[in-house]
């Protein structure tokens, strides 16, 4: 794991390309890798990279970044991990290619020289990086298929820039800071900006499975390189309605998934909270390793949040070597900005905070990687908000749609807006039914589109009759660029709904590949992981596992009122049913004391929403009666709400 940097001419400009630049971009990510840095320039060609190194795989000098390769033709700056460097190695050999050392990096320069760009869809991993191709004078920059590590670019001021996080593109001075209302306007639905907007004009993020090429004529272009989709319709086998077939696939997927992801040079070990999730990641890693370091976090002031028992109880079966961290208000609220600046725009996940405290954890003991139980529930159909969704969609939704009139369903839902006058929620939701609109939109939402109209200023929303962003046009070919968050989802969704054999499960998960993951946890997990100089690995977001979960039926992911059904079937080999059946907890913080009870918190709010209204509505009066009286949503919106304001104070709009 390891930061990169850099930045290319686009045009004819004379400005020569400043080691001082590309020196600042990569001290500004310094936390991603303090074990080397350095700078690569090539003056002719208009391009310069930058490297942070976090050593984990050949630890020598061998594996220092910017690499080129013997004959100094192409170069490389990344970021991540290749679990199957070892086997491309050998072919690569076999096709005469010598290697000067054992890292992962130095394959992805041959295997592009061996192959060309199509040479990922060989590799397995997670990663980011940027390839600049000095003979065809071309630049790549490409993240992984799932989205588990982050690409940031712009191409303000005749230059394409690019970093691992946004803090690194302001070093070039003709980055300009200015928040986006449409990003800010969607952020508030779904938690975080969707890719490829950012909080910020004309700085993007580069979707999964994605990669932007500049060719020698200085042309931008982007290309989906993957997609699970295209695997559904390649496979059709009657087997995946059999249980005992998939129980035994993925099984031998998750132990396999598992054990690449112990490749490592440096000390490795796992993130426990007692759940389902990372007790059976433990299991399955104690096959292979003995007594392995296990992290847990718990809030001294979250008993309800408070997984201890449950994880000592784990570590105790497995034998692991156990450490604890358990935080206060005053300790997360003493982070609360630090974790602001490390995630450079808002993400609305409290469990970023946790997440940081027991990476730091790790980081103290000597430990350099972690796995992580992200993914989980998205794959495995753990939430019982998604049965909530498949029972609504499956005995209401889905048949009315078909049968119902158009002036029928807008009566109805004309009637229901004067019952639910004060219920946002519901108005909203019959919105959509009338209008034909999906009734999924994602696992983690905040603000309905009633709330933010009613919320913010109304001059905002003349930035719709403006032009279109021409990179948002690329990418989301076709969507609507509107203060409209279905634009979003509909973009996602039209791709997967007329795929055969693609139910609704398959649509939600498609969905949560597409946005929730790769933007909201897997960021969360690699900002806070990558804060303390520790990188986390995702087992359950194994791309092999992940198309086979796109197969696996709904009867077969929720059955018999069981959320998670299969992976509780697994988890019944290696884990006692006090752990594989107790109740839900989930990983977070107790927000809602915090919000109600909390000495911190509640007064930082209110100070951040009288120094920064300037995207409030003039016409409310109380921002807070917007919020939703349910008090676990309520603090969701809060503390949503509360991350905008603390990166909008004192910025341009």
């Amino acid at each position: 794991m390891c930061g990169i940097a850099g930045y290319g001419k686009l045009g004819e400009q004379s400005q020569a390309i400043e080691q001082s630049l590309l020196v600042a971009m990569h001290e500004a990510i310094a936390h991603r890798g303090p074990d080397g840095a350095g700078v690569w320039i090539d003056q002719d060609r208009g391009m310069g990279l930058a490297h942070r190194r976090l050593a984990i795989v050949d630890l020598s000098s061998a594996g220092n970044q910017p690499m080129l390769d013997p004959q100094e033709t192409v170069v490389i700056s990344f970021n991540g991990e290749i679990y199957n460097h070892q086997e491309l190695r050998k072919e690569l050999e076999a096709l005469g290619y010598r290697y000067r050392s054992h890292s992962d990096t130095e394959t992805l320069l041959y295997a592009y020289q061996a192959w060309g760009i199509s040479f990922l869809q060989r590799i397995d991993g997670m990663f980011a990086f940027a390839l600049f191709d000095r003979v065809k004078n071309e630049l790549y920059l490409v993240r992984d298929r799932i989205g588990i590590k982050p690409l940031y670019f712009s191409l303000q001021g005749g230059f394409v820039s690019f970093a691992s996080e946004i803090k690194a593109l302001w070093q070039l001075p003709w980055n300009k800071k200015t928040i986006s209302n449409q990003a800010l306007y969607h952020s508030l639905t779904f938690m975080v900006t969707p890719a490829p907007y950012t909080f910020y004009h004309d700085i993007y993020k580069l979707p999964a499975a994605y990669y932007l090429k500049v060719d020698a004529q200085r042309a931008v272009t982007f290309h989906e390189w993957y997609s699970p989709i295209t695997t559904i319709t390649k496979a059709e086998r009657k087997e995946f309605n059999n249980e005992q077939f998939c129980l035994e696939a993925i099984k031998t997927l998750l132990i396999n998934s598992t054990k690449k992801r112990l490749m490592s040079d440096a000390a490795f070990g796992a993130f426990l909270s007692g759940g389902l999730d990372s007790s059976l990641n433990v299991a399955l890693m104690s096959q292979f390793v003995p007594n392995v370091k296990t992290f847990t976090v718990a809030f001294a002031d979250g008993p309800e949040s408070n997984e201890l028992a449950w994880a000592r109880q784990v570590a105790n079966q497995f034998g692991t070597q156990h450490h604890e961290v358990v935080i206060t208000e005053k300790e997360a609220f003493d982070f609360y900005e630090k974790m602001v600046y490390h995630l450079d725009e808002p993400l609305g996940d409290c469990v970023c905070i946790p997440f940081y405290y027991v990476a730091k954890l790790a980081h103290d003991h000597g430990v350099k990687v972690v796995q992580v139980g992200e993914g989980a529930d998205e794959l495995f159909f753990g939430y019982s908000t998604y049965a909530q969704y498949k029972k609504l969609h499956d005995r209401l939704w889905r048949p009315s749609q078909k049968v119902l009139p158009a002036f029928l369903k807008k009566s109805i839902k004309t009637f229901s807006h004067a019952v639910f006058d004060k219920n946002s929620h519901y108005a909203e939701l019959m919105t959509n039914w009338a209008g034909n609109r999906d009734l999924f939109w994602g696992g983690a939402l905040a603000f309905n589109e009633h709330q933010k109209h009613a919320m913010l200023q109304k001059n905002m929303f003349k930035e719709a009759a403006l032009h279109e962003d021409w990179v948002v046009r690329q990418i989301l070919k076709g969507a609507r660029q509107e203060f409209d968050s279905y634009a979003i989802v509909n973009f996602h969704s039209n791709k997967i709904k007329n795929v055969r054999g693609a139910d609704f499960a398959a649509q939600m998960l498609y969905l949560e590949l597409k946005q929730r993951l790769p933007e909201l946890l897997l960021m969360r997990a690699d900002k806070m992981a990558m804060a303390t100089s520790v990188e986390a690995r995702e087992p359950y977001l194994d791309y092999k596992l992940v198309e086979f979960m796109m197969h696996v039926p709904a009867a077969l992911k929720f059955k018999d009122g069981i959320t998670k059904y299969l992976l509780k079937k697994i988890a019944q080999e290696y884990l006692p049913p006090s752990i594989v059946f107790r109740k839900k907890v989930g990983f977070a913080a107790p927000t809602v004391r915090w919000f109600g009870a909390g000495q911190y918190f509640p007064n930082y709010f209110a100070a951040l929403n009288a120094q920064t209204r300037s995207f409030f509505s003039d016409d409310v009066k109380n921002i807070d009666s917007l919020f939703n009286n349910a008090s676990a949503v309520r603090a969701v919106q809060l503390w949503v709400v509360q991350n905008v304001l603390a990166l909008t104070k004192g910025e341009s709009q």
